[in-house]
């Protein structure tokens, strides 16, 4: 998923997105519990979706931040899944809301630097 493409003009939109993302989870978990598929969630730009609560001042619509509750609840709400893994790609990481970082969610932080003359031959 690209992470601009969660925004939706409609109120409410946005976090449905994010949770029809889940949902093929969620059901597979509940059909097949512990021995249920392992499911991708791959968010490119994540930090156009996750932007640090409250970085947008006081002129914003709030979408930002529900957006990124929405996702946090279901990363390790109450309805928490194990059968799912997430990776957000981003070239700003400073941007991030720091709560998506923490240990339990994006927890593994992997940069992969520009290749070396060798490399760009």
């Amino acid at each position: 998923m690209n992470g601009p493409e969660i925004f939706d003009k409609y109120v409410g939109g946005s976090e449905e997105k994010i949770r029809e993302l889940f949902k093929p989870a969620e059901k597979d978990m509940k059909e097949k519990g512990d021995q249920s598929d392992l499911h991708v969630i791959i968010f490119d730009e994540i930090d156009a979706i996750c932007r640090a609560r409250g970085s947008t001042g006081s002129s914003g619509t709030g979408v930002n931040e529900s957006v990124v509750n929405q996702l946090l609840s279901k990363m390790d709400g109450v309805d928490s899944l194990n059968n799912i893994l997430i990776i957000g790609m981003t070239n700003r990481k400073d941007m991030i809301d720091e709560a998506i970082l923490r240990p339990g969610r994006l927890e593994i932080h992997l940069e992969i630097g520009l290749p070396d003359l060798n490399g760009r031959l």
